[in-house]
């Protein structure tokens, strides 16, 4: 793991949550007729801003505070809202905390939620390194758990029990979001245990050993 810096593991969660924003206007398309505010708002604009958020701390990491703190804003206050108001409204779509009734979605909106300001305000503190792997630790099952989905889909497609035209719901769906966890926790982990490493965003991150 200490080959792989933090700019490293950014940039991978930058292209990951591009992918994931691209599978969700075409997995969310049918709604976009009776909800397009609501997808766009709890889906699109996240993301983007997500995406955004780990470019700065790949390739400006001088900006990186005032990254933070639009992230928390437009990507996780604006996603939990639009989580709440589709909640009220009964309309059911997929996003990468899951939906309203879930305990672990909230528990990492929090924790993301905590960790920016944590980031914004002193990302040299041991503190925030802290949080990230408590963060990497609480999305650990739900990496699992799609990830699992997808092997078993997989092996489905390969020894011929499913349809070829369930690919996108039974295969493509649950691989780009294995890919999306994956370069959430690999971000997090790095951001926890690789302080030492000299690369462009070292100084967003403190230099103490774990």
């Amino acid at each position: 793991m200490r080959s792989i810096t933090v700019a490293h593991a950014a940039l991978f969660a930058a292209v990951a949550m591009l992918l994931l924003t691209g599978h969700q206007l075409i997995d969310n398309a049918a709604l976009l007729g009776t909800s397009p505010l609501l997808i766009v708002a709890g889906g699109t604009v996240p993301s983007l801003v997500w995406a955004g958020f780990f470019f700065v701390l790949y390739g400006r990491p001088a900006s990186a505070k005032t990254a933070a703190w639009i992230a928390l804003v437009f990507a996780v206050l604006l996603e939990a809202l639009a989580v709440c108001i589709r909640f009220q409204q009964s309309v059911s779509y997929w996003t990468p905390f899951d939906g309203a009734l879930s305990l672990s979605g909230w528990l990492l909106r929090l924790g993301w939620a905590v960790f920016l300001i944590s980031f914004a305000l002193s990302p040299n503190n041991l503190r925030t390194r802290r949080i990230a792997l408590v963060l990497a630790i609480l999305s650990a099952p739900s990496a699992l758990s799609i990830a699992y989905d997808a092997f078993n889909n997989g092996i489905g497609f390969l020894i011929g029990d499913m349809p070829r035209q369930a690919l996108w719901r039974a295969l493509i769906t649950p691989v780009i979001r294995t890919v999306y966890w994956v370069s959430q926790i690999l971000f997090l982990w790095t951001a926890w245990g690789n302080p030492r490493k000299q690369d462009p965003v070292e100084t967003s991150f403190a230099r103490l050993a774990p």
